[in-house]
């Protein structure tokens, strides 16, 4: 089927909308696209993106990352600068979730390269809140909450610029959720509370039911903090209706977890077996899936490197047989030289002799 740009580009908007509300129909609609004849380069890479995070929204990392790859077979000839930039933001956002850090910075400061001679525009910014943001989770393992901090706030100073355009509700849900985690860490409870407060009230404002209930988790988390597990289980409870919804393992997860603690200290101990038991098998399903997506990175990576090495090789074998053939002909260059040299000599000696 052909669409209009027009078309298109609602129909990938809609996609986009449904990454953590619907990952499936987001999988689906832009798959829809990347089977249309008249899909550009541009809208090809778009629809792809959109199906890794979708992927990822259901913590299917291999498919996940092997979109992202399609994707970026695709770089050299994307033509729009920004969604460059995008790529590059998702792929870093992509190895941040597999805890592959190094990787993570290296895309993301090519991102921020690239941002750098970008104009000031709501695109800049809806890229710069992206980059910030995943440097926040990123900083956060790597150094500290307080570090941290400094690129949440500038993640959400960049989307409260422009969060009336579609989809950016979701991404301050998530900014706030996160900030509100390492607040909570650092014992600002009240701070804290209010960022969880926010980051529903985003998730709400898109529907999105994987961030309502990553941010009711949290608040059901400060509750725990200050003794109330009733309330948190209340909460808790909630949230895991839309998680399970959604199907997502890393969330359930720690719902489980964050149930079966309130429970033991509420003295319940048939909930408490029943949600660490719940948590442990989908940890083990996780792990699992985690690990096989990062093997088959580094086996990508392997392949990749030896397809390099035997480039390398080739062009070694072929500098050596051209540096051979050089040598031959200058030997026989040289011989030729001193044989018509013997000959001019051998003529001048005859001379001399009459």
């Amino acid at each position: 089927m052909a669409w209009s740009q027009h078309e298109t580009d609602s129909i990938l908007e809609f996609a986009t909308s449904q990454i953590y509300e619907n990952p499936n129909v987001a999988i689906e609609t832009a798959q829809e696209i990347l089977n249309s004849p008249e899909a550009t380069t541009d809208t090809k890479v778009l629809a792809l993106i959109v199906t890794s995070q979708a992927y990822s929204s259901k913590r299917e990392y291999e498919k996940s990352l092997e979109s992202s790859r399609r994707a970026m077979e695709m770089f050299p000839k994307i033509s729009d600068k920004e969604l460059k930039i995008k790529l590059l933001n998702r792929i870093g956002g992509q190895y941040q979730e597999l805890n592959v850090y190094d990787k993570a910075l290296t895309y993301l400061d090519e991102a921020y390269q690239l941002l750098k001679t970008f104009p000031e525009s709501p695109e800049r910014l809806k890229l710069l809140g992206f980059n910030n943001l995943v440097r926040g989770f990123i900083y956060r393992e790597q150094m500290s909450c307080e570090i941290a901090l400094d690129y949440f706030n500038s993640s959400i100073e960049a989307y409260k610029k422009i969060e009336t355009l579609p989809n950016i509700s979701s991404n301050l849900s998530i900014a706030f959720y996160n900030k509100g985690n390492c607040l909570l860490s650092l014992d600002k409870t009240s701070e804290a509370k209010a960022s969880f407060l926010q980051a529903i009230t985003y998730a709400q404002k898109n529907n999105a039911k994987s961030l309502v209930a990553f941010a009711k988790k949290g608040l059901a988390g400060f509750y725990t903090s200050v003794g109330d597990s009733e309330k948190a289980i209340n909460l808790l409870t909630e949230a895991l209706q839309n998680s399970e919804e959604v199907g997502d393992k890393i969330l359930n997860r720690s719902i489980y977890d964050a149930l079966a603690n309130n429970y033991l200290v509420e003295n319940d101990l048939k909930n408490y077996s029943l949600y660490k038991d719940k948590n442990l098998a989908v940890h083990n399903e996780i792990t699992q899936t985690e690990r096989k997506t990062i093997d088959n990175s580094i086996q990508n990576n392997m392949e990749v490197n030896a397809k390099k090495l035997d480039d390398l090789q080739t062009k070694n074998y072929l500098f050596r047989a051209l540096l051979l053939l050089l040598i031959i002909v200058v030997i026989i260059l040289i011989a030729r030289s001193f044989s018509a040299s013997e000959k001019t000599l051998k003529v001048l000696k005859k001379e001399l002799k009459l």
